[in-house]
């Protein structure tokens, strides 16, 4: 590819500011819409179409939950108010009878105003494997707690997921940038993105079984392997 300088990234204020890409890229980013634009369906590799398919992805303005509240024979109560947590979750459909599992990997950008206004990002990554998913429509979610929210920023900007087999084969993958952001293509996979000074990478982003939030609607989500 030839490489040209003098193109920076646009909409993505101080987190590329002044990192020269490939105007082929910019090409391609102006020319074809980006991975998660509206109306976009999600891309499928190849034959394994007949696989996976993503339904629907997230709207980031409004992933925020309380946490649930659950009745008890406890003395104890409290009355503090509930915390938030963010909940990033994806519907997708299968189509062979039975999978013996599906690895699913969830990718978070989330923005904070740090010192003098300025921007700063965390990026959040985990996989999860789920086991057994039979023929039909599931839920996949993943969540970040309160904590992170509260000293990370609670502001998402970019969310992708990929879909995969058990021997890795590519069957999805999906993302969605929301407010002023414009990401390249696969932005979570770029270390112009991933590794620029002003993101950090950060543990936290957990699979909603393993949250309050794991017994409510159980049915509704395959088992963790």
């Amino acid at each position: 590819m030839k490489r040209i300088g003098g193109w920076i990234l646009a909409g993505i204020g101080v987190l590329l500011a002044g990192v020269v890409v490939d105007r082929a890229l910019a090409q391609g980013v102006r020319s074809a819409p980006a991975i998660g634009t509206p109306g976009v369906a999600s891309s499928t590799p190849g034959d394994n179409k007949r696989l996976l398919t993503i339904r629907h992805m997230p709207k980031l303005s409004r992933v925020k939950q309380p946490s649930p509240l659950y009745t008890t024979s406890a003395t104890r109560s409290s009355s503090s108010r509930p915390r938030e947590w963010a909940a990033f979750e994806v519907t997708y459909d299968t189509i062979p009878e039975w999978m013996d599992e599906v690895v699913v990997t969830y990718y978070v950008m989330a923005e904070r105003r740090g010192a003098e206004a300025k921007k700063e990002f965390s990026f959040y990554q985990t996989t999860v494997r789920y086991a057994d998913v039979a023929r039909g429509e599931h839920l996949a979610c993943a969540m970040l707690p309160p904590a992170a929210l509260l000293r990370n920023g609670d502001q998402f900007v970019g969310f992708a997921v990929e879909f995969t087999s058990a021997d890795g084969a590519l069957l999805a993958v999906n993302s969605v940038v929301e407010g002023n952001m414009q990401m390249p293509p696969e932005w979570w996979k770029k270390p112009e993105v991933t590794e620029s000074k002003s993101v950090v990478k950060r543990d936290g982003l957990t699979d909603r079984s393993k949250t309050p939030f794991g017994l409510i609607n159980f049915d509704d989500y395959e088992v963790v392997k």
